[in-house]
């Protein structure tokens, strides 16, 4: 590794820590910083000669399809999507940073491994963002292009900008403002009140058993703090901080339909979990996707074990069978390991017509998801139904790879099918913020029977859903904001009793400062 630039703010203050308030962050690292600029030229020099490229266009194009279905935005600009590649590239080397804190990266197959997210992988930590749409830097083609030397480089310069701060406790949040520079549509949600409404509202805090699903998550605010409120609910119980990589994972979930939303999500739910992820720990899935919620609509409940489900994107239709739905290690598991036969078919091109070089590793596919995996997440075989099920999808993954869109499809199908699997598996509790279908129509999709919403909306949206609801208004402290929760219907109040409190206060400290109160 290089030593730092003399113009990168890393070098220029030694203890810029990752505890800083996030304006020093945003300072260093935000858009129109020195880093910024030199690594966003880097990447347009890369896109210029890279861009027409399938592994790339394709994934500018997803990526503008899924902003489109987030903010109605389809026409967004390449600048944009660069600019959003290097925040989402910064979120990987602030988590490499924050997990292994003591250790720097030895050499540039290992920086190669943390952008492409393979360290991550092998440190047990999976959908962490394999082959997502921000990964097109990475493209093998580079070195045909001769791109290679410019990659590394620009890779380089971005780490080295992440050497020197300490990230070793950072918090969730940390690269937020940097996401809201960016133009997402919606402001965050201050950490006091996403703590009320997990705590007091959805009494995630007195079981750590209950599960939440945050249906259109943003950067994971709502997840974070259940996790958080997970993790001292086992510490009162006297329980092993181990148990929060085992529990969180499986229990609080989330989804969004914007990219760099869910790419700082996974990075914050990873910091939410705090050390334990920074020693040996057992391999968990990170339960954070890229999907559209309101696609929940559309699941019929499975009636058989031979049943299956049709996901529906705009490279066609993929088909998944009941095991996959009733469980998502599978999706990562058993349909992750497609990657050794894509690549397989892809060098039998070169003695074999395609036709049969598919063929061919499809059959050795169906072999491995037919028979018994013993001591791996998921060990039971799938029946010839199921597995015949699964190669549809398989063959179209690998066809795709041919064409060099394969990874990218892989990682868009193994998050796209979540809202299936949420839907099926249910939840106790869901919160969220920006829009009342999050009451109604997404409720319905992923709560159990007598499941309880809490959702953060605007004051107008939410008098026209307020029936058999408590209406909580904010006043001066969020103005034109509304808490909505399901139960009794009720109208309540936040009360300002004391000094201003910052955004970023926890709800144990606002209570200093202010009070809920019934209205008559």
């Amino acid at each position: 590794m290089s030593s730092p630039s003399p113009e990168h703010p890393g070098a220029r203050s030694s203890r810029l820590a990752a505890s800083d308030a996030p304006a020093v962050i945003e300072a260093a690292f935000g858009v129109g910083s020195p880093v910024f600029t030199e690594t966003t030229e880097r990447l347009s020099r890369i896109y210029s000669e890279a861009g027409h490229l399938p592994q790339v266009a394709a994934r500018f194009r997803e990526w503008q399809h899924f902003r489109g279905q987030a903010n109605g935005d389809t026409v967004a600009e390449e600048q944009l999507f660069i600019n959003q590649t290097y925040l989402a590239l910064l979120a990987r080397l602030v988590a490499r940073r924050f997990v292994a804190p003591r250790r720097p990266i030895s050499n540039s197959e290992e920086l190669l491994e943390v952008i492409n997210v393979d360290y991550f992988s092998r440190r047990g930590i999976s959908n962490f963002g394999e082959g997502d749409v921000f990964s097109w830097p990475l493209i093998e083609v580079r070195w045909d292009l001769g791109l290679n030397n410019l990659v590394l480089e620009t890779m380089r310069g971005l780490a080295d900008s992440v050497a020197t701060p300490d990230f070793s406790h950072a918090s969730p949040g940390i690269l937020d403002s940097i996401y809201r520079q960016m133009g997402p549509a919606s402001g965050p949600v201050p950490r006091w009140l996403a703590e009320y409404v997990i705590e007091a509202e959805l009494g995630m805090a007195d079981d750590p058993g209950r599960s939440l699903v945050d249906p259109a998550c943003g950067t994971g605010t709502f997840l974070c703090v259940a996790v958080g409120a997970m993790s001292r609910a086992i510490a009162k119980t006297g329980g092993d901080q181990m148990d929060l990589l085992f529990d969180a994972p499986e229990r609080i979930r989330g989804m969004d339909s914007e990219p760099l939303a869910v790419s700082l999500a996974r990075l914050n739910y990873l910091l939410a979990l705090g050390d334990l992820v920074q020693e040996e720990h057992p391999p968990f899935l990170m339960p954070v996707y890229l999907a559209n919620a309101s696609s929940a609509d559309k699941f019929q409940p499975l009636a058989s074990e031979e049943d299956a489900v049709t996901l529906k994107t705009t490279a066609g239709d993929f088909p998944l069978p009941a095991p996959v739905i009733d469980n998502p290690l599978m999706l990562d598991w058993v349909l992750g390991r497609l990657t050794n036969y894509m690549d397989g078919a892809q060098l039998r091109l070169h003695v074999q017509q395609e036709e049969v070089a598919v063929q061919e590793v499809l059959n050795a596919y169906y072999n491995y998801v037919t028979s018994p995996k013993p001591r791996t997440p998921v060990p039971e075989a799938l029946t010839p139904q199921q597995a015949d099920t699964l190669l549809e999808t398989a063959k179209s993954l690998i066809q795709l790879h041919i064409k060099g869109e394969g990874t990218l499809w892989l990682h868009l199908v193994q998050n796209m099918a979540a809202p299936m699997v949420f839907a099926h598996r249910g939840f106790d509790r869901l919160a969220g913020s920006g829009s009342a279908a999050h009451l109604v129509t997404l409720g319905s999709s992923y709560l159990r029977t007598n499941g309880k919403a809490a959702v953060v909306l605007s004051a107008g949206e939410a008098e026209q859903n307020a029936k058999g609801c408590r209406l909580i208004t904010m006043n001066e402290l969020l103005p034109n904001a509304v808490l909505l929760v399901t139960g009794p219907e009720q109208r309540a109040k936040f009360e300002s009793i004391g000094e201003p409190i910052s955004p970023n206060s926890s709800w144990a400290d606002a209570q200093t400062s202010i009070r809920v109160v019934a209205e008559d």
